[in-house]
């Protein structure tokens, strides 16, 4: 059968010219399963900011990977799934997939990793009020680290303010009103008039507009006016000027979740161990946020039954943008970094 793939063909640094990076391969492919495969046709891709530093670790030739719904058409007869099942896993850029499906150790990276088995999604916990895409964004990849993050690490009470920096996305967004929901203040940053009040919709308290280029004194001066009591808890997407304005106002015993650094992932801002100071003295907490701990059979149920049924309920809202086609998914991509403003919530691609 066909099988159409985006291979990674040039390693670009910086914000992707996925016109250089990637090229798109259709090849004829024999469906001769091993026991334990399955053909899988792939239903919705996952475009993400942290796969940019998947594509420059992907060796050139491979196909670009990304998080995936995917359909089995074809099992052996040793498969983990059976024709008709409906699993999530990282599937990435292809149109199917033939794979076993275990967990798969990612070596070529800076940090190596494994990639989850795929998982069986149930079909029962999917519906109008909660389609099957949430699978790839609340619940999914970003509301676990959502959840995960304030459940287990930051746990944000009434009367703490809490900021979160890149909050329109798929993961700060949820960030936002769950903390707000726990009783917390909510600050969030954002890059342009139209997603400050899509912000403000969803309840965040106040606002900050962060343009690349702007100084953490800029930064800083709108962080005191938004947070005039300092900073409690900081979950952090940026990095670069906005984390060093916010480590300035930390409070005695805050908390720092770091879950990605776009400052210095994409815009190669190379600084040494600056901050050190700012956490000393105020006690602070900084841990890494690395969701897949959490991907466990216990988690993922725990996961619907309480932000589920809060999504269920209209108490959280989980925005999708949606693009169509799979010669679409490189440009989808693309406008995470250079069309920032058409985006809201989770961007994904439908096949």
């Amino acid at each position: 059968m066909k099988i159409s793939k985006w291979v990674v063909r040039e390693h670009v640094e910086g914000a992707p010219d996925v016109g250089r990076v990637y090229e798109k391969v259709t090849e004829e492919v024999p469906v001769d399963l091993a026991e334990n495969e399955m053909l899988l046709k792939t239903l919705y891709v996952s475009v993400d900011p942290y796969l940019q530093g998947i594509a420059l670790d992907t060796p050139v030739g491979d196909a670009m990977g990304a998080d995936s719904i995917m359909e089995v058409l074809a099992a052996g007869p040793r498969a983990a799934h059976r024709p008709g099942d409906l699993v999530q896993g990282f599937g990435g850029w292809q149109s199917h997939v033939i794979s076993d499906g275990a967990p798969r150790l990612w070596q070529t990276g800076t940090f190596p990793m494994v990639f989850p088995a795929y998982r069986r999604l149930q079909r029962h916990w999917y519906d109008e009020a909660l389609p099957l895409q949430t699978a790839l964004s609340a619940m999914g990849g970003p509301g676990m680290t959502a959840w995960g993050t304030l459940t287990t690490f930051l746990d944000p009470r009434p009367g703490e303010t809490l900021v979160v920096s890149g909050a329109s996305g798929a993961v700060g967004t949820l960030v936002g009103q769950l903390a707000r929901l726990a009783g917390a203040r909510v600050v969030g940053t954002t890059s342009s008039p139209a997603k400050a009040a899509y912000l403000r919709e969803l309840g965040f308290d106040e606002v900050v507009r962060y343009r690349h280029g702007d100084s953490a004194e800029q930064v800083g001066e709108a962080l005191d006016r938004a947070a005039p009591d300092g900073v409690d808890h900081y979950f952090d997407n940026l990095g670069g000027a906005v984390t060093d304005a916010v480590f300035a106002r930390l409070t005695v015993g805050s908390k720092v979740a770091v879950c990605w650094q776009w400052a210095t992932q994409v815009g190669r801002e190379a600084v040494g161990p600056r901050l050190l100071p700012y956490i000393m003295f105020p006690r602070t907490t900084v841990r890494g946020i690395f969701s897949l701990e959490w991907f466990t059979e216990a988690n993922w149920q725990a996961l619907h039954a309480d932000l589920g049924d809060r999504l269920r309920r209209d108490e959280v809202v989980c925005d999708h943008t949606l693009h169509q086609g799979f010669d679409a998914i490189p440009d989808a991509y693309a406008s995470l970094y250079h069309d920032r403003t058409a985006n809201f919530g989770k961007v994904l691609v439908a096949l």
